[in-house]
């Protein structure tokens, strides 16, 4: 029974944690932009508010994750997890109690949840003022029709789930991930893959994905209306009737990027996917 109790109160403290989250008002914001380090999740809100919360950590119920692992303890090993995980946040509430964290990039005005958030105009600013080995990972839920840019620094990676605005997003060596997106897309990452599926294609302006190293894999409606422009060193896959033109005798530059332009569905939006390294995958949806 004592068992059982234990198991219960720790998976009560760990939905807890879990809960933990910030929101901030959007009235009269039409764009969001997010500047962290860590693996970053965005989701569809259902009102006019931006949330914040912490993805699980692979530490388990841990706090708020920055563990200094330096620390002097007494040996724990002997203690169940709830009591060890409550002990460690205790002591550094105690800690912290009646300061203010102050970080390299700035001050936390989110009650302690590690971020610096500003309006500048009709945009709001969020900074993650934590570092990746600090943080681990976030979940943004926001409404569907509002712009947003998300750059995830060196090493943070994105995940980006039915949006209807325009998304812009910037990896280093995380991959890019998005799904049931209609674009206006802007996507680029230097080491990470990037897979993309649109629920249909806007035509309001034009789509670039591009990744210096890896591959890049886009499926579309098989109706959309595009022109492609497809560049890569590696090879391009489709299921799309795509017209390559014959090569014209003599001299040509075989040097660079591969370049292959076509229209589809009789033209449409400009669709620009390129890879200096990588494979090109565009299939039908």
């Amino acid at each position: 029974m004592k068992k059982l109790l234990v198991i219960f109160l720790f998976i009560s403290g760990a939905l807890i944690a879990q809960d933990k989250e910030y929101t901030q008002s959007l009235s009269g914001i039409k764009k969001v932009r997010i500047e962290t380090n860590t693996k970053t999740k965005i989701v569809v809100s259902s009102g006019n508010s931006l949330t914040i919360k912490n993805l699980a950590s692979s530490h388990g119920n841990c706090g708020d994750c920055d563990y200094d692992k330096h620390e002097d303890h007494e040996d724990e090993s002997h203690w169940p997890n709830k009591d060890h995980a409550d002990k460690k946040r205790k002591k550094k509430e105690d800690k912290r109690k009646g300061l203010t964290a102050i970080y390299p990039g700035g001050k936390d005005n989110t009650n302690g949840f590690g971020f610096s958030i500003n309006k500048d105009g009709n945009t709001l600013i969020v900074r993650d003022l934590k570092s990746h080995f600090q943080r681990h990972g976030i979940q943004l839920a926001l409404p569907k029709n509002v712009n947003i840019s998300v750059d995830t620094g060196n090493l943070g990676s994105i995940e980006v789930v039915g949006f209807t605005a325009e998304v812009e997003v910037n990896t280093n060596v995380g991959r890019i991930n998005m799904v049931d997106v209609t674009g206006p897309i802007t996507a680029h990452s230097n080491v990470g893959p990037i897979n993309i599926e649109f629920s249909k294609v806007s035509q309001a302006s034009p789509i670039t994905v591009s990744s210096s190293v890896s591959e890049i894999d886009v499926a579309i409606p098989a109706n959309t209306k595009a022109n492609l422009e497809l560049k890569t060193n590696g090879t391009v896959y489709t299921n799309f009737d795509i017209e390559v033109p014959t090569p014209k005798k003599g001299m040509r530059n075989v040097s660079g990027v591969k370049k292959i332009v076509s229209a589809i569905n009789n033209g449409g939006v400009k669709i620009k996917l390129k890879s200096s390294m990588g494979n090109i995958y565009l299939r039908k949806k």
